[in-house]
């Protein structure tokens, strides 16, 4: 009887709760719904005339004294956003638009002399019509088009001349308009980078055409995750179509390794059959292949293998290849070989070498400096694939920047190898400086930059931010333009590299059908030479945007980095992944937000709590209402995973990438659910204090063995008992 009466008050208790909680609502929002009435309906600011919500502002302003400097940094800024990358036809074009703004510049001056009456004068005129436009005016629409007018007026007089250095403008509204943009976009976040080491802006050079890069080369990191070979040949025409010349093939372990090789080879690797078919679906489309070898760092796919430890540079450690050991050239010159069988008419062999963290550490190599090892090798490796093969051999950049140019001279490596320039962050000089470029120079004829598309800004993000990635390649085309001239043979390309994870052992960053967008935006805008408006209906149709209201405007990569918003009502290939990680993203704020609610914000389903076992039922119960919701949503997430994925990968990568992303939010949400439906039987509580943590012994913080506040110490333990749940 006591225990129904007990479970009778608990749910009184709760449903009192709830009732309290739902009249306080209704109370809330009736207050604030008065609030909004007498703030705005009462005084009339609401007009039965829709009024565009900027002039809505300026009308509140109006009988401001000081409104017209806000007027004027509006102008400003307006100024700022309307920046342009020139496209002229011609020469002659080119000179009469700079000629246009000359003069406009000149007339600007002398507007300035006049600048403090006109303050004055425009000071009166919007005072006037601010303190006359409710009694005067006939009608919203009257109001709002005398307003504007005095407000352009205003605007006209006081704008102050832009400065030399900064970009240009017309003098009248131009066709071709930058997209609208803050002041930095194409600059770094956290920096101050606006003008290259030369003194030039990054963006609206108009002493030169657009600098378009002779290859634009897609890269594929297929390591551990091979997307399906059906895909991959649906992908190939689409890159042809949109501007891409070649494709760099990173297999890493997904490559059909044979003989004494074959360990390395992953179980879902590709067939020689299909590597075959990719081959010739690329000649069709005049796609130039390049694989991808490497050769002496970010080897971890096979050095973790106890049959090839042994010639690891460090013993504990499987990224790097010791280069003093015989059996390592013999080694490399299997992975070569077994891949160029494959690619017998490959152009360009690329053979990585870059991030090679460990170096001159085993006792072989000591005996040796470290740049020279490195030199020794890549000079080898070179030697090895022209010789043998005929093929131009590229390598990452890297590990060259801290080595002389003399030290490079001697080892010929300007005739055997040309370097890749990789830089994924916006500001490229502040990683390779002019200085660089010229050292570079003095060695090597030909030169590659490499920008990615994905897989840069963050180890586990499941969409590429394509702000900063177009940050990145506009920025590339600058320092392209710039340095090519210092090279005998220019710049070969630009690779837009496509990073599936940091390394080996990594998890998966973002997918490619996620990266889709981005790879649309960057590609199509490299090819272009620019980004802007003009490229608004090549982009919409690349991802099988409708004509629809919504693709009318340009996209605003300050609102929506990820494209979500633009691109997930669209017909692309990848586009259930893209709209995926949509879902992921608002589900997992969702679940992260309610988990930090109740274990860390309230009180009763702490860690604490659940160690214990003890809580209140009905606190217990209140915090566990939205609980079988999001179990729903994650769950319904999984299923839905499967099927965007399906298309793209096997069920091993689709699998792994749940459990990278999503089965952690799940196994959350059940514990949780466990652990507090254990608290919720519980009718019987320990009196405190509660047994101590014991772990917390080692740090000296144990059970007394007696307590002056205690009557009798020895009954501590027989009046402690741990919650205890009836049977």
């Amino acid at each position: 009887m006591v225990a129904l009466l007990e479970l009778f008050a608990a749910k009184t208790g709760a449903a009192m709760w709830r009732l309290k909680r739902q009249v306080f609502g209704v109370i809330f929002i009736a207050v604030a719904l008065c609030l909004f009435y007498f703030q705005f309906v009462a005084d009339g600011t609401i007009s039965t005339v829709r009024e565009p919500s900027s002039l809505r502002r300026d009308l509140n302003n109006l009988g401001h004294p000081d409104s017209h400097d806000d007027l004027q940094k509006k102008h400003l800024d307006s100024t700022l956003h309307d920046r342009v990358k020139f496209v002229a036809n011609n020469k002659d074009e080119l000179e009469q638009q700079q000629k246009m703004l000359h003069n406009r510049n000149e007339q600007e001056k002398t507007q300035m002399e006049d600048d403090v009456n006109d303050r004055t004068q425009n000071r009166g005129v919007i005072s006037g019509y601010g303190s006359l436009h409710n009694a005067e005016l006939q009608s919203a629409g009257q109001r709002q088009e005398d307003i504007q007018k005095a407000m352009d007026e205003m605007s006209d007089n006081m704008r102050p001349p832009m400065p030399q250095a900064a970009i240009q403008q017309f003098s009248s509204q131009p066709d071709v308009v930058m997209m609208h943009m803050d002041e930095s976009f194409g600059i770094p976040r956290l920096g101050n980078y606006k003008y290259n080491p030369y003194g030039e802006p990054v963006y609206g050079k108009t002493d030169r055409p657009n600098y378009i890069p002779k290859q634009r080369v897609v890269h594929f990191d297929l390591k551990g995750a091979p997307p399906l070979m059906g895909i991959l040949q649906t992908i190939i025409p689409w890159l042809a179509t949109h501007g891409a010349t070649a494709i760099i093939l990173e297999y890493e372990d997904t490559f059909p390794f044979h003989g004494s090789l074959a360990q390395i080879a992953t179980l879902n690797h590709y067939t020689p059959t299909q590597i075959q078919e990719l081959l010739q679906l690329c000649e069709k489309h005049k796609i130039e292949v390049i694989p991808l070898v490497q050769t002496l760092g970010h080897l971890e796919f096979t050095l973790k293998l106890q049959k090839f430890s042994h010639l690891r540079e460090v013993p504990d450690l499987p990224q790097a290849l010791c280069p003093s050991r015989n059996e390592s050239l013999i080694f490399i010159y299997e992975l070569i070989d077994q891949v160029m069988r494959l690619h017998p008419n490959s152009r360009y062999v690329h053979i990585g070498c870059d991030e090679v963290f460990h170096m001159g550490e085993c006792e072989l190599c000591r005996q040796q400096a470290r740049e020279n090892l490195f030199l020794q090798h890549v000079a080898t490796i070179a030697k090895y694939v022209r010789a043998k093969y005929g093929s131009i051999v590229l390598i990452w950049d890297d590990m060259l920047r801290h080595i002389s140019d003399a030290a490079m001279t001697d080892y010929h490596l300007g005739e055997l190898v040309e370097p890749m320039v990789w830089v994924y962050a916006e500001d490229i000089y502040r990683f390779v400086q002019p200085s660089m470029w010229t050292k570079y120079s003095q060695v090597f004829s030909h030169i590659w930059a490499a920008s990615a598309f994905k897989g840069a800004f963050g180890e586990q993000l499941t969409v590429p931010n394509v702000r900063r990635h177009l940050d990145n390649h506009m920025n590339w085309l600058d320092v392209m333009s710039t340095e090519s001239s210092k090279f005998s043979g220019g710049f070969r390309g630009l690779v837009l590299t496509g990073w599936q994870r940091y390394d080996h052992f990594a998890v998966l960053c973002e997918l490619f059908p996620a990266a889709l967008p981005s790879l649309a935006v960057n590609l199509i805008s490299v090819t272009r030479g620019f980004f802007n408006s003009t490229l608004q209906t090549e982009i919409y149709d690349a991802l099988g945007c409708a004509q629809a209201s919504k693709y009318q405007s340009w996209i605003n990569l300050d609102a929506d980095p990820f494209l979500w918003d633009k691109f997930t009502w669209c017909m692309f290939p990848g586009k259930q992944a893209f709209t995926l990680m949509s879902r992921l993203d608002s589900t997992r704020r969702d679940v992260d937000s309610y988990v930090e609610r109740v274990t860390r914000s309230r009180a009763w389903i702490t860690d604490y709590n659940r160690r214990h076992n003890f809580s209140s039922p009905m606190r217990v119960v209140e915090d566990l209402e939205e609980l079988p919701d999001r179990i729903h949503a994650v769950t319904s997430l999984i299923k839905s995973a499967r099927e965007a994925l399906i298309d793209w990968f096997d069920e091993w990568t689709i699998g792994e990438w749940i459990e990278q992303q999503i089965w952690p939010m799940l196994s959350t949400l059940e514990t949780l659910r466990k652990e507090s439906e254990s608290m919720k039987r519980v009718k019987y509580w320990p009196v405190r204090p509660l047994p101590l943590l014991p772990q917390l012994a080692k740090y000296g913080i144990s059970e007394p063995t007696s307590n002056g506040n205690t009557i009798n110490s020895n009954n501590i333990g027989k009046s402690r008992s741990r919650s205890v749940i009836p049977t």
